[in-house]
């Protein structure tokens, strides 16, 4: 009879040392799917492939709504070089967007909205290269490349949109300029 007392006691520290590091798991489960969903929609706001690049974005606190804004304004620089809005330079910028993963209806939709709607302030450019140039002084040399490519192939998409046979092949020198600053911004 005396071991009862004491076996219940060991029974009950032991199921409260397992409760204790199954909550534990359930946390590290649970951190575990947060990190993958948050991998997944950078990946899909970047256009970039390489998740130890995105690891590292993450790591420096770039979430895909700062990620959106960080290859958005470049867009938006582009479409707004040559100081007019066309119709399919807006349709190009949004296109890029909602393959970026950015939603109707949300704070950075409606922000880039009031972009193409009103042309932003030459300002917006100077933020986002010296943004661009610390972020990608943290990247190594392959991951700044692809970064680069990432980002320059949907602004040339954008520089693309109004110009030359059909819509296509032609830039501006407006359009030039800007896309050669983002290239330099980006270590080009």
């Amino acid at each position: 009879m005396a071991d009862d007392p004491l076996r219940e006691r060991g029974n009950s520290l032991e199921e409260e040392f397992f409760r204790k590091q199954n909550a534990e798991l359930v946390e590290r489960l649970r951190s575990t799917k947060a990190k993958d969903a948050a991998r997944s929609e950078m990946a899909a706001a970047s256009g970039v492939e390489d998740g130890a690049l995105i690891d590292q974005l993450l790591e420096y606190g770039v979430t895909p709504a700062t990620f959106a804004a960080l290859t958005l304004a470049p867009l938006v620089g582009v479409a707004w070089a040559d100081r007019r809005l066309e119709e399919k330079e807006k349709a190009a910028v949004l296109q890029e967007a909602a393959s970026s993963g950015l939603r109707t209806g949300s704070a950075e939709y409606d922000l880039l909205e009031d972009w193409l709607e009103h042309e932003p302030p030459a300002s917006l450019m100077v933020t986002w290269s010296a943004y661009a140039r610390a972020l990608t002084e943290t990247l190594s040399a392959d991951q700044r490349r692809d970064f680069r490519e990432a980002l320059l192939r949907r602004a040339n998409a954008v520089a693309n949109a109004a110009g030359g046979f059909a819509g296509r092949g032609k830039k501006s020198p407006e359009e030039q300029r800007v896309l050669d600053s983002i290239a330099s911004a980006l270590g080009a």
